[in-house]
């Protein structure tokens, strides 16, 4: 028979860790809605930033009744709820109370700030620049990072000023997919708008490190 110590350890051990797995699905479950309504406006994000609990568990030790002549041997069985015992059984009770608490993003290391700052579209380019800071001030040169055209989100927001949904535009594409910050933490790029695009239609660019994500939006009307 096993340890009663060691088992009650062990369970105990796996009902925190299936807790914590059920406390990210939730997480995942909270943050699998869309991002913007019809309209192009940010929703409500909820998240849980800690989980108090507690946890009462009663191990018994039974002894079934000798089969065939022979003694049957103990066995440890782990309950979460009373439940009633055979007044020969012996008991082991544990409780335990505390909270699962989320590590913020970067582990408490100052996290990453991007902006950017669009222009118009002049002439087929809209230029746009990007600053990168962290959370404690300090600029981050020599960083990579990501650009991309979120075109569903261009589509949401131009649908919504009466832009009905056309095919992607080949033309319509950034200057640069990845660029590195200079020393004062700044980069630029540009994006080449389709002289076919809807003058109405709006383009959101993202800019991207690792998780952290800035958008801009650009109108497709020419100026100049």
């Amino acid at each position: 028979m096993s340890d009663p110590v060691d088992f009650v350890d062990n369970s105990i051990g796996q009902l925190l860790v299936a807790l914590a797995d059920g406390v990210r699905e939730a997480e995942r479950a909270l943050a699998a809605g869309p991002q913007m309504d019809d309209s192009g406006r940010a929703v409500t994000r909820y998240a849980l930033p800690y989980l108090d609990f507690s946890i009462n568990v009663d191990v018994e030790v039974a002894t079934p009744p000798p089969a065939g002549g022979v003694k049957g041997l103990p066995v440890l069985r782990l309950f979460t709820v009373p439940v009633h015992r055979a007044s020969d059984n012996r008991e082991i009770r544990s409780s335990m109370s505390g909270r699962l608490v989320a590590v913020p993003a970067g582990e408490g290391l100052p996290l990453p700030r991007i902006r950017l700052t669009p222009g118009p579209n002049i002439e087929g380019r809209a230029a746009i620049g990007i600053a990168v800071s962290n959370s404690a001030g300090e600029v981050l040169a020599g960083q990579p990072v990501e650009l991309n055209i979120d075109h569903r989100a261009s589509e949401t927001l131009s649908k919504a000023r009466g832009v009905p949904t056309l095919p992607r535009r080949d033309g319509t594409r950034l200057a640069a997919g990845i660029v590195t910050t200079d020393g004062e933490g700044r980069a630029t790029t540009a994006l080449l708008i389709d002289a076919d695009e809807p003058a109405r239609a709006l383009i959101v660019v993202t800019a991207s490190i690792g998780p952290w994500s800035a958008q801009a939006t650009i109108s497709a009307e020419v100026l100049g």
